[in-house]
């Protein structure tokens, strides 16, 4: 990405319903957006390959050439800084209507989390100065945990592996643990009560779907400990 990609998208991911209500087009998977700008002189091209990553074009009419002045840094002047403002607008632009922020490291983790928000109306709270990509929900109305994000080395998870991986650390029942185990992404929880809790790895190997199923779940059983409280 160039220096204003850089800067407008920083902690942000692409919303592909959004993009498309935005005027973007889709082909083979891409996505992309086509503007006339500088009165007719530039064709802007920009191209959104995934939910983080977008590569622009700025072309121009008369001689068909890829313009690029605009890109580099310490050149000025007032043409140029024409094509600066409108290009930045542009893209600050499609930021704003396109985009979600990013609260987490995995695309997987971020994309459950507009989901909680969006169910739940819950958002991440940092908690650890030391560790502050590390986020935990809480049910508002007994302020109990039911879903904690931390950013470890995998080995903590499995001996096998190395380097950084983000999970999802849920509450489930003692009888469903040892069924659930034996599915591929889930492992024992880290820093948590084993008999509790299980840690989902966000890399893609569970789905969506069934994460979900299981927040829900954990949610409900953050639910049932206030209920028992009052019973008591």
């Amino acid at each position: 990405m160039d220096r204003f990609a850089v800067k407008i998208f920083k902690n942000r991911f692409f919303d592909k319903e959004k993009l498309l209500k935005f005027g973007f087009k889709k082909y083979n998977n891409n996505f992309f957006y086509f503007e006339t700008i500088v009165d007719g002189q530039f064709n802007l091209i920009i191209c959104i390959k995934d939910e983080i990553t977008i590569e622009t074009k700025l072309i121009d009419c008369i001689s068909n050439e890829e313009y690029r002045l605009h890109l580099i840094d310490g050149v000025e002047g007032k043409f140029v800084g024409k094509i600066c403002d409108i290009y930045e607008n542009i893209l600050k632009e499609i930021a704003d209507k396109c985009c979600k922020r990013m609260y987490f490291s995995s695309l997987q983790a971020n994309r459950l989390t507009e989901w909680i928000i969006k169910k739940y109306n819950d958002y991440p709270e940092f908690l650890w100065a030391k560790s502050p990509d590390c986020g935990i929900f809480r049910n508002k109305d007994n302020e109990k945990w039911y879903v904690v994000v931390l950013n470890i080395d995998y080995s903590k998870l499995d001996k096998t592996k190395k380097g950084k991986i983000e999970v999802l650390n849920i509450k489930v029942d003692k009888e469903d643990i040892q069924a659930l185990l034996n599915t591929k992404g889930l492992y024992p929880a880290y820093h948590m009560n084993k008999n509790n809790w299980v840690s989902v790895t966000f890399d893609e190997t569970v789905s969506d779907e069934k994460i979900k199923q299981l927040i829900d779940k954990s949610y409900i059983l953050s639910q049932k400990i206030k209920v028992s409280k009052k019973l008591k």
